[in-house]
């Protein structure tokens, strides 16, 4: 469905954001995290790409942003340009994470901030993650902010939503439904951080023998 008029400055990636000083913390984080500079990359439900063009700035990583909605592809490409991103360095896909039009175990690095509360099947959505990504490949899904920022830059960026908002968005993090989700898949290699900053789930697919 197109963006809301009244939410369309979320996906400009401008000076003015309201996570414009998180995402470059967020990357190096990333970066420092899972030591990878080159190889694949997937972000899902990109949004802005600003996570992306941030990696993008810092790594070698060939890099695939893809979003259900085609009007926020065309808002990201905006975002490249406005950043100086050179055209093609960032591949833009629009397809729904359900079904990522990806090869099997094809992906290094794959990365969603901000995506999951609005995944309706995290079975489905999980099974497509765990198949393209590659063996010996890092998920790093969820929502929160970087470790590298004060928790007091956190609390002053963090949104305050409506009681019944919030409930919405924090809906996946209820009852254990990304653990079902994953033993579903028969998926024991992961890992659910929940702090202060927020909540992560990383997966890992082991390599081959």
């Amino acid at each position: 469905m197109p963006i809301p008029e009244k939410d369309k400055s979320f996906y400009r990636y401008t000076k003015g954001h309201r996570f414009a000083a998180m995402y470059p913390l967020l990357a190096r984080e990333i970066v420092d995290k899972y030591g990878l500079t080159e190889g694949t990359c997937l972000d899902i439900g990109t949004g802005s790409a600003a996570l992306v063009i941030e990696l993008s700035k810092i790594t070698d990583l060939e890099i695939t942003a893809l979003d259900a909605e085609p009007e926020a592809i065309y808002m990201a490409g905006e975002n490249c340009t406005l950043h100086g991103v050179p055209d093609g360095r960032i591949r833009f896909v629009t397809a729904p994470v359900e079904e990522l039009p990806l090869p099997d175990e094809s992906v290094d690095l794959i990365l969603s901030r901000g995506a999951i509360p609005f995944w309706d099947d995290l079975p489905s959505a999980f099974r497509e993650i765990f198949r393209v990504l590659a063996p010996g490949g890092n998920a790093m899904v969820g929502c929160g902010f970087s470790h590298l920022q004060t928790l007091e830059d956190v609390k002053a960026m963090r949104p305050v939503w409506p009681p019944d908002v919030l409930a919405e968005r924090t809906r996946w993090k209820k009852g254990g439904l990304v653990e079902d989700a994953l033993r579903q898949l028969g998926v024991n290699t992961y890992n659910i951080t929940d702090d202060d900053y927020g909540t992560w789930v990383e997966i890992y697919k082991p390599g081959r023998m």
